[in-house]
């Protein structure tokens, strides 16, 4: 076995000379057969260190081309969720801003009931949800409790307006919402859009609520006499004439007191006639809100003139007997659009109502 190992060593890498010509002279290289073996272990191994080197470069180039791939995958990942994030956050910000507009919306309307209201049933306190209840539960938890205060302000606002509708349709005065008040004052404006259908109902429901208790401030709601100072010694309706003894419609009320009695304005207005009318006598009329005027006959003295602006209780007359007058009394009307009002029966329902 050695000897055939050594013959094929021979046989392969046998002695060689390499002869060289340089400058005309001739040289000679021996190259033995073990300087060839280490040449061509050398080369052999030189292939296999560029082989394995290869190997290992483009494993380490797939590796890194992997890792890359993940890491993209990742990042776009992350942006995703980054993304989901922005968009939970966003909703949260706009329901939050829908809540505290709906907040505000109810505070102002809790502010702005009339007085008079009786809002005993209202509570106007919201629980607090757990500290460690989420976002959605602690919202939709408030949003229930809005829910339940609108419709109970819904619900006194109505009651409210109707039993006031109610009162006034039983006197015989009709409401209307074009007259316009003494109002000013700096703006605020709520932001309509993020409030529901319903809310926006009830504020316009309580916006003619408030046109209603206002108007009731303007309305004659007291005699123009001293309680004191007169008693009704005709009624209004149908009554026997003082001087025909025949059936008649009374238009107003007869209030007897004594002579120069003080006649006062039962509510502010402008004096719309001062002097004499026919059988009223000396006359007054005056005119107030929502299309409400008010009449006095038989006045012994006149303290107003046509066009005077006059206050509530400011004393415009004395009491007298003259026209077509039998003693010394008051005629006085309560008259909307023309029509007569029966002046007892609105005072009464104008206190009642306040």
């Amino acid at each position: 076995m050695l000897n055939s190992i050594t013959t094929l060593f021979n046989q392969l890498f046998q002695k060689r000379q390499l002869l060289l010509r340089q400058n005309g002279e001739v040289g000679m290289i021996t190259l033995s057969s073990w300087l060839q073996l280490t040449a061509v272990i050398s080369l052999v191994a030189l292939i296999v260190w560029l082989i394995i080197v290869s190997k290992a470069f483009f494993a380490q180039k797939n590796v890194i081309t992997t890792l890359n791939v993940a890491n993209e995958a990742q990042q776009y990942q992350w942006l995703q969720e980054k993304k989901q994030l922005q968009q939970q956050l966003q909703a949260q910000q706009q329901k939050l801003s829908d809540l505290t507009e709906k907040q505000l919306a109810l505070q102002s309307l809790i502010e702005a009931l009339p007085p008079a209201r009786d809002d005993n049933n209202i509570n106007t306190e919201q629980e607090e949800s757990a500290p460690q209840a989420s976002f959605q539960v602690k919202s939709q938890h408030v949003h229930q409790l809005q829910e339940q205060l609108i419709s109970a302000l819904n619900h006194t606002i109505e009651s409210r307006t109707l039993s006031i509708n109610k009162l006034l349709d039983e006197a015989g005065v009709v409401f209307r919402s074009n007259d316009t008040l003494a109002q000013g004052g700096p703006y605020h404006s709520l932001v309509l859009e993020q409030l529901p259908t319903h809310y926006i109902n009830t504020i316009d429901k309580l916006v003619e609520l408030s046109e209603l208790e206002q108007l009731i401030h303007h309305l004659p709601s007291e005699m123009p006499v001293a309680k004191d100072d007169y008693y009704i010694s005709s009624p209004f309706g149908f009554r026997k004439d003082p001087m025909t003894g025949r059936r008649a419609f009374h238009k107003g009320v007869d209030l007897a007191g004594w002579h120069k009695t003080a006649i006062v304005a039962p509510a502010a207005g402008t004096v719309l006639r001062a002097g004499t009318n026919g059988g009223y006598g000396k006359f007054i009329e005056i005119q107030h809100k929502n299309g409400i005027t008010t009449r006095f006959g038989h006045l012994h003295t006149i303290k107003v003139t046509k066009g005077q602006a006059v206050k509530k209780s400011d004393t415009i007359a004395l009491m007298g007997s003259t026209g077509r007058s039998t003693s010394t009394h008051l005629h006085y009307e309560v008259l909307q659009n023309n029509k007569q009002i029966n002046p007892v029966k609105l005072a009464k329902v104008i206190n009642r109502v306040q």
